[in-house]
């Protein structure tokens, strides 16, 4: 995660550029990758639909680069225990990142360096700032589709990766960091991914 002021400022021009949304640093979600059923633990990497995974944490910039990744919990691991107990949390915590804050969707807790939803709003301004939140944070589910796109062995139309947990997570934080290279690059999409549905990557 960039801890630069240069770095930062720039990241939140740009999420600030999609909806006005201010003070961004990062937009925070976590995605499931399907393994093998494995022979250690295995009733922990089943997750809520019922399939064995890992949930791989994510946070990205406006670009969809991810700028943070955390591969390492079994499927059945809620979000808000990975973001409970990951550095970058630390990081907000102590000060490392004083400045910005993180958009994260209901399942993450709301502190004052990671902005949630409002709940059933029942006023304009809450109505304009969750219109704002949702259409910036979707920038984190639009890169975890690129990045599904780009690399369909942890996309569950490419079926399953069958590797132990460890190496299936070592897999996933490669794939991010080609991802990363690819925008850097301006590798094209690949055919049948259309770059934006609804605000979401759409695969064909």
């Amino acid at each position: 995660m960039p801890t630069n002021e240069d770095h930062l400022n720039k990241i939140k021009r740009d999420f600030h550029d999609i909806a006005r949304f201010p003070n961004t640093v990062g937009a925070i979600d976590c995605t499931h990758v399907r393994i093998k059923s494995p022979s250690i633990d295995e009733h922990l990497y089943v997750n809520r639909k019922n399939f064995h995974s890992i949930n791989i944490q994510g946070v990205c910039d406006a670009e969809l680069k991810f700028l943070n990744i955390i591969a390492k919990w079994p499927g059945s691991t809620h979000d808000s225990f990975i973001w409970n107990n990951c550095a970058l949390k630390e990081m907000f915590e102590d000060g490392t990142i004083s400045d910005g804050w993180l958009l994260g969707d209901s399942a993450y807790p709301l502190r004052p360096w990671l902005l949630t939803p409002v709940l059933n709003p029942d006023t304009p301004s809450e109505a304009r700032y969750n219109d704002s939140h949702i259409r910036t944070r979707n920038t984190i589910e639009r890169a975890f589709g690129v990045l599904k796109s780009r690399f369909r062995c942890i996309d569950s139309s490419g079926g399953t990766l069958l590797y132990t947990p460890k190496k299936a997570c070592n897999i996933a934080v490669a794939t991010a960091v080609l991802h990363n290279m690819c925008i850097e690059s301006n590798v094209p999409l690949p055919d049948g991914c259309n770059p934006v549905d609804n605000g979401r990557i759409r695969v064909q």
